[in-house]
């Protein structure tokens, strides 16, 4: 995870957030502490006991009613809470009237100091947006993601061994690439994956002997999308006669992107294998999987009850 700074959302969401800087202006480095965003008036009741210093701290119209409403020296104690939780930044929601003392307070101790003519709930809305965006964990990995059936495929493998002409032949079928040689992966809340593309170079591939080849102008807008959730990662490897491959598919390996674990399929490559047709059929059965149908499964299970039923069956010719 990157970096934030009062900067970074100035300078990010500025135009989303309208924000008007009242002081604090020569500070404007402090840290943003990740997805901490406080209402004022819980800091003030005390309800928030945990509040985390680097934070981001929100003032709406109660939160200002209740300052205005204070006389004199009475307005000092809850700037002082305020400035005592060391925030990254205090903003006053609706273009309202932001108490004198908060101001020169805020001056004083170099804390950046904004307004906005958003409404409170539109404020918390968009900057849990903007942190969510720069605090989601991602890599980048060497592959091809394409939507097949609707299931995100993540086809990686050694340089050469034909990941891109496998994609083709799959993007040929009426599947979909969302990315070619080079795939951002970001890890959202919640656990999922989301592959894409790099911009310069989203919905193009590269193909040894063809060149760089257009996706969309070859089989259409349909061939392509932005991103897709990685449901699946498919391993191409050279055929090796000495390794014994799984046949049966009971059980399953997991490869780990980000702490996320992901099923692993290993398909060898050889001359006259249709890997594309593989990887087809893999999405079709994973399908079949989330619906609770694991077909070798049923078959494993099917097989013990013949053999079950065979143990029991008494031999011919014995009484």
């Amino acid at each position: 995870m990157s970096r934030l700074t009062v900067r970074n959302l100035l300078e990010d969401a500025k135009t989303v957030l309208q924000l008007k800087c009242l002081a604090g202006a020569t500070n404007l480095w402090k840290d943003i502490s990740e997805a901490h965003i406080m209402k004022a008036g819980l800091l003030l009741a005390g309800v928030e006991r945990d509040a985390q210093p680097d934070s981001i701290i929100v003032l709406g119209q109660k939160e200002i009613a209740y300052f205005e409403q204070l006389k004199g020296r009475q307005r000092s104690e809850p700037v002082r809470q305020l400035i005592e939780f060391q925030p990254a930044c205090i903003i006053v929601t609706k273009n309202l009237p932001v108490p004198r003392l908060l101001v020169t307070t805020c001056l004083e101790q170099k804390i950046p100091l904004f307004s906005t003519p958003l409404l409170t709930s539109r404020l918390l809305d968009s900057l849990e947006s903007w942190i969510d965006e720069h605090t989601r964990e991602s890599t980048t990995m060497h592959g091809v993601l394409v939507d097949v059936m609707g299931v995100g495929i993540l086809i990686v493998g050694p340089s050469g061994i034909g990941k891109s002409e496998v994609a083709l032949e799959l993007i040929s079928r009426g599947h979909r690439l969302i990315a070619d040689d080079l795939v951002e992966i970001q890890k959202q809340h919640g656990g999922n994956l989301m592959g894409q593309g790099r911009p310069l170079v989203s919905h193009h591939m590269e193909i040894r002997g063809l060149g760089i080849i257009s996706i969309p102008a070859l089989f259409g807008p349909t061939a392509v999308r932005d991103s897709k959730k990685i449901e699946l990662i498919v391993e191409l490897e050279e055929w090796q006669p000495q390794k014994e491959y799984d046949r049966l598919g009971i059980e399953e390996l997991h490869r780990s992107i980000l702490d996320v674990r992901l099923p692993l399929l290993t398909i060898p490559v050889r001359p006259g294998r249709s890997v594309a047709t593989i990887i087809d059929v893999a999405a079709r059965d994973r399908l079949l999987k989330e619906r609770g149908i694991h077909s070798a499964r049923l078959f494993h299970d099917q097989l013990d009850v013949v053999l079950a039923s065979r143990a029991v069956q008494p031999a011919k010719g014995i009484e």
